[in-house]
């Protein structure tokens, strides 16, 4: 009976060793932490979640921690309410890969002070010329980013990524080039002969106000579309106040 005892207790031991021993790989993933000079592909897909989220400037993922890597986890946990150590610990990765993990891309829909920072750049250099920061992101802030993105060589799908971002305010941002009422203008007369159809707005087919905003977006203007009395209340343009100042290109 004894050795029987025995047995049981030994059998019962070598048990939960081995439970442990199944366990503690888990255990040591969930405990685990990144910092400069891990490598891995843990490593990897932290890169790669990363970029995908805008925190990290270049795609494809290289395996290694270094400063880069350990930049874009300060700029990841200041953006979600993390002490912003560059360290990947369990609570950055656990936050990184949630589905509330905020993204620093912006497009559409966006809204925030990153968006107002974003139209307050594209407006000093001449992009945005909505003549209002409004923190949200529609399609005129998006016709800013497009032509700031074209200007640049970028390509140009009016999504302000990393590498949009990171070239708006860098020292070489190029300003818009200046444009001329005539251009505007050239680019309406062009599409003479096109139907008129109630509130459409190009290519094929126009109303007035659709018209104007085709014509004044295609130049490199970015505003949006607005009735008669609002372009003439468009605090950016210098209003009309007689007919013997009219030239070239004035919306009337």
């Amino acid at each position: 009976m004894r050795n029987n005892k025995v047995l049981r207790r030994v059998v019962i031991t070598v048990c939960v060793v081995v439970m442990l021993f199944s366990i503690a790989p888990s255990a040591l993933a969930a405990d685990s932490v990144m910092k400069v000079g891990s490598t891995g592909s843990d490593v990897s897909a932290l890169q790669d979640r990363l970029y995908a989220l805008g925190y990290l400037d270049y795609s494809g993922a290289t395996g290694y921690y270094g400063t880069l890597t350990q930049t874009a986890v300060v700029r990841f946990q200041r953006s979600n309410g993390l002490s912003a150590d560059g360290i990947a610990g369990p609570l950055t990765t656990a936050t990184l890969y949630s589905s509330s993990a905020r993204s620093l891309i912006l497009k559409v829909g966006s809204s925030g002070e990153a968006v107002s920072a974003l139209q307050t750049k594209l407006a000093a250099l001449g992009y945005y010329t909505y003549g209002t920061v409004t923190g949200y992101y529609g399609s005129v802030t998006k016709a800013a980013v497009s032509s700031f993105q074209s200007a640049c060589g970028l390509l140009t799908d009016g999504v302000a990524g990393p590498a949009t971002r990171n070239r708006l305010f860098s020292g070489s941002a190029p300003a818009a080039a200046a444009v001329s009422a005539g251009t505007i203008a050239d680019i309406a007369l062009s599409q003479v002969g096109k139907p008129y159809v109630l509130g459409a707005e190009g290519p094929g087919l126009y109303d007035c106000s659709g018209l104007v905003h085709y014509a004044v977006n295609n130049a490199g203007v970015s505003v949006s579309r607005m009735s008669a009395a609002a372009y003439s209340a468009y605090s950016a343009w210098t209003k009309i106040t007689g007919t013997s100042s009219l030239k070239k290109g004035d919306i009337l």
